[in-house]
């Protein structure tokens, strides 16, 4: 008789089929769920990674963006824009910008997040992104400082919707900071964007705002 048929017919190598089968299926159930778990991870990833970029904005905010300043793009008689590098987690593009005045010069930092011709889309991305800074504890030297604002609900009847949001009780260099989720129709697109700045904007066309 062939030694293998041998080998197959003994108890013993019998009684290990059942063994191997379960390995094989612990195998295949360890390596699905590192998957699970992998891919989990992954979308978790996309708000930290966002919320870790304006982390980064709002430490140069006091150096007037002087690390995250790239190439000069355009030179005007009252500003200069230049690219940012720093471009935060799904923007389409990051840019600042320098006013220049008499006195001073103030720089405006801002990403454009979205481009899209569907209202409820851009809808969709505006709140997202004013949920995502809403509560979020910014980090200042040894300090951290929470983001609080009033969101403004966006209406397709009007062109231009923004919610502001400020530091509670922030120190010295941040009590001009203001990061602002702005959601502008430009035919035949709306673009929401995300900004950060010290200079009072002026309110346009505002609507309805909800403490959130």
């Amino acid at each position: 008789m062939d030694k293998y048929k041998i080998l197959k017919t003994a108890p013993y190598f019998r009684g290990l089929i059942p063994l191997m089968k379960l390995l094989k299926t612990l195998f295949t159930f360890s390596a699905l769920l590192c998957l699970i778990t992998a891919s989990a991870q992954l979308r978790l990833a996309v708000p930290n990674s966002f919320r870790n970029d304006v982390q980064k904005v709002v430490e140069d905010f006091p150096h007037q963006f002087a690390s995250l300043r790239g190439e000069e793009m355009v030179k005007n008689p009252q500003s200069v824009e230049y690219a940012s590098l720093l471009i935060p987690n799904g923007a389409q593009q990051s840019t600042i910008v320098k006013y220049s005045s008499l006195n001073n010069s103030v720089y405006s930092w801002q990403a454009l997040m979205l481009t899209t011709e569907d209202f409820e889309q851009a809808q969709k991305k505006y709140k997202w992104l004013y949920q995502q800074l809403r509560g979020m504890n910014v980090k200042y030297v040894a300090d951290l400082y929470t983001l609080r604002g009033i969101y403004e609900v966006p209406d397709e009847s009007r062109r231009f919707t923004t919610s502001v949001l400020t530091l509670q009780a922030p120190p010295t260099p941040l009590q001009k900071l203001k990061i602002e989720v702005s959601m502008e129709f430009e035919f035949p697109e709306w673009k929401v964007s995300l900004l950060v700045y010290e200079k009072e904007r002026e309110d346009v066309e505002h609507g309805n705002v909800y403490e959130q």
